[in-house]
């Protein structure tokens, strides 16, 4: 009768606790979603249904888990891939308006300041490691929207291999961001205004139309976009995985017009699995001496160490593989292969040059990785 008890709320037909938001017994969170076509077992590059809104909204002590994505349409579809190592999640943007690639000018009280954003050469266009704009998540120069959401493509990570209910990496429940590896097709920024009214984004103006053109050949999945719009945009994360575990992938964008009370915003959500085999052009290892060629051992693989240092580092940077005890002031800690190696800090949701993003134990790391 789609009733429920006072202290529940009704929530995806299920009658779940009004404060937590919890649909299961215990202190679990909900489900946010994620129940059924999941994978149990890790067989590399098993997708679960795209789920449309994540689960969201529902009312909670969170007040986020409550907050309204009205644009979820403009996401026509999440296609992960790959598996162990290298994973990428595609997203495929289909609008009247160009996809906003982020914040690249705020007005605080009257005064500008300018951040850098990938900007379009034609239509369409192609950026790898596309800049966008302000990543500041709290503050007045945040790159956010009314309501807090990250006005960049973004996406969030949480493994649920151990709890397939595992919602703790989501945008909602305080999930870092991971800022896209490549962008094609069409693109626009947004000014940000904070004064005493509170704050506004205000999109730029639209780039010529590209009709679904990303400009690489690629193509949205079949049935995917029933109407094609005037843009189209395709969005890559190249990520790096643990090996035989299932992940939980939200992704979030915003498009053009931000027009409705809190911002333009679409979120939708995925569960990828994935591999357990080292590529066929890498070999096996247990520790760096099993490599060659200055090869380092990460998660049961040789991988070559980048190319070229990070930026900014100094020539007395100590290189992947040293002893953690010699660790830069700020860099993590990785552990692989039995061993422990440096690694830069992930930056606004991205590594420097020769390094990848790096998923262990639910933490992002920069790994010594290239992708080809």
């Amino acid at each position: 009768m789609n009733k429920c008890k006072p202290g529940l709320t009704c929530t995806g037909g299920m009658c779940c606790n009004a404060k937590t938001g919890s649909c299961a017994s215990g202190t679990a969170q909900m489900d946010a979603g994620v129940s059924g076509g999941k994978p149990t077992a890790c067989t590399p590059g098993v997708v679960g249904p795209v789920i449309t809104e994540c689960g969201y909204p529902f009312a909670s002590s969170n007040p986020l888990t409550d907050i309204l994505f009205n644009e979820s349409a403009v996401l026509a579809a999440i296609v992960p891939s790959g598996g162990y190592p290298f994973a990428s999640i595609q997203l495929f943007y289909n609008d009247e308006h160009a996809m906003t690639l982020g914040v690249h000018q705020t007005v605080i009280n009257g005064v500008s300041t300018a951040f850098p954003l990938s900007a379009m050469t034609k239509s369409p266009d192609i950026v790898d490691m596309p800049k966008t704009g302000t990543n500041l998540i709290i503050g007045q120069q945040a790159g956010v929207d009314p309501v807090g959401r990250p006005m960049w493509p973004a996406l969030f990570i949480t493994d649920i291999t151990n709890d397939t209910n595992n919602v703790s990496g989501d945008w909602q429940w305080g999930g870092p961001p991971v800022n896209p590896s490549y962008v094609a097709g069409t693109w626009k920024g947004a000014v940000r205004t904070v004064d005493a009214s509170g704050a506004s984004i205000t999109p730029d103006a639209d780039p010529v139309k590209n009709n679904q053109n990303y400009g690489n050949g690629h193509t949205a999945p079949a049935g995917a976009i029933t109407k094609p719009e005037g843009y189209g945009t395709e969005v890559r994360w190249d990520i790096r995985l643990e090996a035989g575990h299932n992940y939980r992938f939200q992704v979030m964008v915003h498009d053009g017009d931000q027009n409705k009370i809190g911002g333009d915003s679409g979120e939708a959500c995925v569960t990828f699995c994935a591999g357990n085999m080292c590529p066929g052009e890498l070999s096996s290892c247990t520790t760096d001496t099993n490599c060659t060629n200055g090869d380092v051992c990460a998660d049961g693989c040789c991988f070559p160490p980048p190319t070229t240092p990070p930026p900014g580092s100094d020539a007395g940077t100590p290189p992947p593989g040293s002893d953690a005890s010699t660790c830069p002031p700020n860099w993590k800690t990785y552990v692989t292969g039995g061993a422990t190696i440096c690694t830069p800090p992930p930056t606004n949701g991205q590594c420097p040059a020769g390094y990848v993003i790096t998923i262990q134990n639910g933490q992002q790391y920069c790994t010594p990785v290239q992708i080809n």
